[in-house]
């Protein structure tokens, strides 16, 4: 490709995809208004200005990790001069997708969508290591970077929704990279960030003993650094819980997201099924930890690694997700497309655009910004776009998310497909035999 054909990593073509990708983030993130969860997450940052603790007032319903990472975030708003995080419009009194009314700063805005586009730049960095250090191409390196940097449903998490997941996705990654550079220890610590940031992460446990039990010849006290790791880190996380009496508070989203399991297109029927998603999950994860020390064979067994993580990621989506909660699987699912499959590439940029489409329907409440803040819309348009989203019998919000999240879920079960058939499993062989067997008996 000669876009990115030359020797260095900062070429050209690099540059490039630096710069697009930053110009998106940086202009969406100015121009549009997050959801209400980023107000929810201003509070909470106003909640530590006044003093209070993390559980101390309302607003704040996620593990201790991210909590943290705000700390830090206000520590940042002030630095840079950021004294106001958001504002109260009372025409906006009338719907419930913003919390009383409130919206957040385009200059707070803006400042939450650098920090996550640092993330989104470690990120893909981190892709681009994964890519060189398995195949030496450097091109193929830099392809797997441009996949994520400036991937759309990426792009539009960060710029236009303002969600943390691309952290979460960096903890995770960075846990695969230690274990693959021997630092178990630190491995463990990040497993642990990684788990009480998001959930998501903590499926993968399997995958990565079962690599720490094949790759390590003193196995064993491999996987008791990797555990004093995450305990160690668990302990440090934990303590001002401790200390506060707020622990049942720290775990509330964790129980509640592992009873409720609420986060999909059919949330009301997720609700009553989780008890059958969640094991189920858990079995395929079982499962795909075992056949990778089953079938490791001669082959390379780092290389062999990242394709089961990739598949440990692509299961633990067998739900239909929310589009944030899919850039957990972005890294592997484009490390594995560059490296081991290339017909994992179109589906990949197939669950991007349906992903992309997924968030769609937010439109209205993300021009919150240009409308009250910046004056470029007036509130009557505004509201007739509201109305043409959200009025009717069957508001054109439901129309354009069930497009998008049925795009979505059909490229999950595209990469499914190839997944199954690059590791010799014939699915269409396997049901049509099964027919003719069960025919047969008749």
């Amino acid at each position: 490709m000669t876009f990115f054909n030359d020797t260095r990593m900062m070429c050209k073509g690099m540059l490039i995809v630096i710069s697009v990708g930053l110009i998106a983030r940086v202009a969406l993130g100015y121009l549009l208004e997050f959801n209400n969860d980023v107000t929810a997450w201003a509070m909470t940052i106003g909640n530590f200005e006044a003093g209070a603790g993390l559980y101390d007032m309302a607003g704040y319903y996620y593990p201790p990790v991210w909590g943290y990472i705000l700390g830090v975030f206000s520590e940042f708003l002030a630095l840079t001069g950021v004294d106001a995080w958001g504002d109260i419009f009372p025409q906006l009194l009338f719907t419930e997708d913003w919390e009383d009314a409130t919206l957040s700063t385009p200059a707070f805005n803006m400042a939450l969508t650098v920090m996550l586009t640092v993330s989104d730049l470690i990120v893909s960095f981190l892709i681009y290591w994964l890519i060189k250090r398995q195949t030496g191409d450097i091109v193929k390196a830099k392809i797997g970077f441009a996949l994520f940097f400036i991937g759309i449903n990426v792009v539009f998490v960060c710029g236009c929704w303002g969600q943390f997941d691309s952290i979460s996705a960096l903890m995770a990654l960075l846990c695969v990279c230690l274990l693959l550079s021997k630092k178990d220890i630190l491995a463990g610590m990040m497993f642990t960030l990684a788990t009480l940031l998001k959930l998501f992460p903590g499926f993968l446990i399997f995958i990565l003993i079962a690599y720490i039990f094949v790759k390590r010849e003193d196995w064993r006290a491999s996987v008791l650094k990797a555990g004093i790791g995450a305990a160690l880190m668990l302990v440090v996380l934990m303590v001002p819980s401790i200390m506060d009496g707020t622990v049942m508070d720290s775990i509330a989203f964790l129980t509640a997201r592992a009873e409720g399991a609420n986060e999909g297109i059919a949330a009301a029927a997720l609700k009553y099924s989780s008890l059958l998603i969640y094991p189920l999950i858990l079995i395929l994860e079982i499962l795909i930890a075992y056949r990778f020390v089953k079938h490791r064979g001669d082959e390379d067994i780092d290389s062999g690694f990242i394709w089961y993580v990739f598949l440990a990621a692509l299961v633990l989506f067998f739900y239909p997700s929310t589009p944030q909660y899919l850039i957990l699987l972005m890294p592997f699912v484009i490390v594995a497309a560059v490296v081991y499959e290339n017909r994992l590439v179109r589906p990949t940029l197939l669950l991007m655009a349906g992903s992309t489409i997924f968030m769609l329907p937010s439109l209205p409440m993300l021009l919150g910004t240009v409308t009250f803040y910046d004056g470029l819309m007036s509130f009557d348009q505004w509201m007739s776009l509201y109305d043409m989203f959200y009025s009717g019998p069957v508001g054109l919000t439901y129309v354009i998310a069930g497009i998008g999240a049925a795009i979505q879920y059909a490229a999950w079960l595209w990469m499914g497909v190839i997944a199954l058939d690059h590791m010799g499993i014939d699915l269409k062989k396997r049901i049509l035999g099964r027919m003719h067997s069960e025919a047969g008996t008749d």
